[in-house]
């Protein structure tokens, strides 16, 4: 995971905002989406609507980070490798895990087959109409889409005029936005590959690094965030453009240094298994609710139960897996990259 840092230290404060993102879509699976699917014994009343937004805050976090890291590398390959490391790792296994637990406790509809599963490993289901192992990976594949566009522009020298590159990125939104509105669509393969519904959100964070690193005129970052909400809008409707504009405040409260409650330590705990907690949490919490309500428990504590299952299964998987996997890919790696460097000119490959 790339490390934000200030000039005196870490801004721990972003990693907090990974972990809430994280909550807030679990309690809206597990209080609404798991109600419209499957019926609680009890209907629950809470507010817990607005977890939705939670997968955008995590990909205005993905652009802020990913643009940092870029500027950061020095070979393409390395950001490849990082990712690399980063994602799959943990996916495999919890994918292995959800199956473990479908297949075991049962949950209707959830069930895939030999070939979907396979698929799956890409990341990429959507793409090839694949069922998804868990209904909360279908995100995986534009944080995918958005990694493949970022490398693209790294490669061909683009980072160094992103404001144009994001300007006709929320054109492109807006069209799509407007043609949809009077039922003209895009290519569906044009218009996954582009994540062309999803890149406001994207565009938002690195404007936001951009402002952190103090690289854009203040005019200039709030004309571009303002286009952000305005195709946002296009695209979606007036509660995502919402949403938009109001993480954008809470990332300029946190790249300010005025959001230090961010720094409790649940928080920062959250922050840390925040992607395994992700992978894991939907259908794997389903079932242990399912359970957990048939046994005769309230709908309220069998879904706090749940947390807390999943929240240990989470920090294993990070702990045993996610960390260990990634450090020793690189170390690999960086040793690979050594031996190459110091190879005596004209040695075979």
């Amino acid at each position: 995971m790339a490390t934000l840092k200030t000039k005196t230290g870490r801004v721990t404060e972003l990693d907090a905002l990974r972990g809430v993102a994280a909550l807030g879509v679990l309690f809206y699976h597990y209080f609404i989406h798991y109600d419209t699917l499957y019926g609680q014994v009890t209907p629950l009343d809470w507010p817990f609507e607005v977890g939705r937004y939670g997968v955008h805050l995590f990909f205005m976090i993905s652009g802020f980070v990913i643009f940092m890291t870029l500027e950061r590398t020095q070979h393409a390959f390395d950001f490849v490798v990082s990712r690399i490391s980063r994602l799959f790792p943990a996916y495999w296994v919890a994918m292995l895990i959800t199956l473990v637990f479908v297949h075991f406790g049962g949950l209707p509809g959830q069930e895939v087959s030999t070939p979907d599963v396979f698929i799956n490993l890409t990341m990429l289901s959507d793409f090839f109409n694949a069922q998804h192992v868990d209904g909360s990976y279908w995100t995986l594949q534009v944080e995918l889409f958005f990694y493949i566009q970022m490398f693209f522009w790294f490669v061909v020298g683009g980072l160094a005029h992103i404001r144009l590159i994001i300007g006709c990125w929320l054109l492109l939104a807006a069209v799509y936005g407007i043609e949809a509105r009077f039922g003209v669509q895009l290519s569906y393969t044009l218009r996954e590959i582009l994540i062309v519904r999803y890149i406001p959100f994207f565009a938002a964070g690195i404007l936001l690094y951009r402002t952190y690193d103090s690289r854009d005129r203040a005019w200039q970052t709030l004309l571009l965030l303002c286009a952000c909400v305005l195709s946002t809008w296009l695209v979606w409707s007036w509660r995502e453009a919402l949403a938009i504009a109001l993480f954008s405040v809470i990332f300029l409260a946190v790249i300010f240094r005025k959001a230090r409650f961010l720094s409790w330590q649940p928080f920062l705990f959250l922050g840390t298994v925040s992607y395994t907690l992700y992978l894991l949490h939907q259908n794997i919490g389903f079932i242990i609710i399912s359970k957990l309500e048939s046994a005769g428990l309230s709908p309220g504590l069998s879904i706090f139960l749940a947390l807390g299952i999943v929240l240990i299964l989470a920090s294993l998987l990070t702990l045993i897996i996610e960390k260990p996997a990634m450090r020793g890919i690189r170390r690999v790696y960086a040793s690979w990259r050594t031996k190459l460097k110091n190879r005596p000119s004209g040695a075979s490959v």
